[in-house]
């Protein structure tokens, strides 16, 4: 549910097995929104609406401007976080030679593993979560082709990159950049 108007109204519900969902189909618990299995009865929860201030509130919200790292974060895996913010747009590099060229001593399947159990999500998934929030940044500031974005992302297909873009912030690259210029004009 969106609302246009000077807050944006966001939904979640809380699906069987404890993911939110941003459908707003199943308001109240009824008996055909249950689900029994042999021991215990699960009912579905009401949907969870917030009201947040503004799009930037909201893009903030979804995903971070800059991903902050756990507390407990590991120096190594730390390393590989500042590797992938400086060079977000480099897609192709091999993980042994990167762990060489940073001095760190453990092979490829270590660091996956390391930098996983530090962050929480995987080295692939962080780098392509900042190549499209380095995208969207500058789909909102520039006026340059989503085309020549795409490239500037590391994307060889616009079609690739739309996809995952839209994974991301649940609007295509071009919805996007109409939606930040009609909040521009407006403000």
């Amino acid at each position: 549910m969106t609302n246009l108007g000077p807050q944006l109204t966001v939904v979640a519900q809380i699906c069987p097995k404890g993911r939110l969902s941003s459908d707003a189909r199943g308001h109240k618990p009824s008996p055909k929104n249950t689900l029994s299995t042999g021991r215990s009865t699960m009912i579905y929860g009401r949907p969870v609406i917030r009201t947040v201030g503004s799009l930037d509130a909201f893009f903030e919200r979804l995903v971070p401007r800059a991903l902050p790292p756990p507390v407990d974060i590991d120096w190594r895996a730390k390393r590989l976080k500042d590797f992938i913010d400086g060079q977000p747009s480099k897609v192709c590099w091999n993980l042994d030679n990167v762990c060489r060229e940073l001095h760190l001593a453990m092979s490829a399947r270590q660091a996956r593993r390391l930098f996983m159990a530090s962050t929480g999500m995987g080295i692939r998934e962080y780098a392509k979560k900042r190549r499209l929030t380095t995208a969207a940044e500058q789909l909102k500031s520039t006026n340059t082709p989503v085309k020549a974005i795409a490239a500037n992302a590391g994307y060889q297909s616009t079609c690739h990159f739309t996809r995952g873009f839209k994974e991301l912030f649940r609007l295509s690259p071009l919805e996007f950049r109409r939606m930040c210029r009609r909040r521009m004009c407006a403000a």
